[in-house]
């Protein structure tokens, strides 16, 4: 199933009445020891913030690219795949200087 921009809204939504539908993968855990950013931190975005942009990435039925600020200098990007209605799993972290936004 293909999800767009409103069904991952509204699955956001959804994870906020239940933050146990955001699941950790592997690879995520091990970038974001590696990048040094806070898994709290990155629920906390997710079940508290408006991103301040999202990307669909190409080849992907599932898969989006969260933009939330972050640092006075960076981004944080949250890529995630919509698991369904009321789960995802985050792909990985990264946080990026803020200028590319901004242009």
């Amino acid at each position: 199933m293909g999800y767009d921009l409103k069904c991952l809204m509204e699955v956001l939504n959804n994870i906020k009445n239940n933050p146990y539908g955001i699941r950790n993968t592997g690879h995520y855990l091990k970038r974001s020891t590696y990048r040094n950013v806070d898994i709290n931190l990155v629920n906390k975005k997710l079940l508290c913030e408006v991103p301040v942009g999202i990307q669909k990435t190409l080849g992907y039925d599932n898969r989006f690219e969260l933009i939330f600020e972050y640092t006075k200098s960076d981004d944080l990007y949250i890529v995630l795949d919509i698991i369904n209605s009321s789960e995802i799993a985050i792909i990985t972290v990264m946080p990026k200087n803020n200028q590319r936004r901004k242009h």
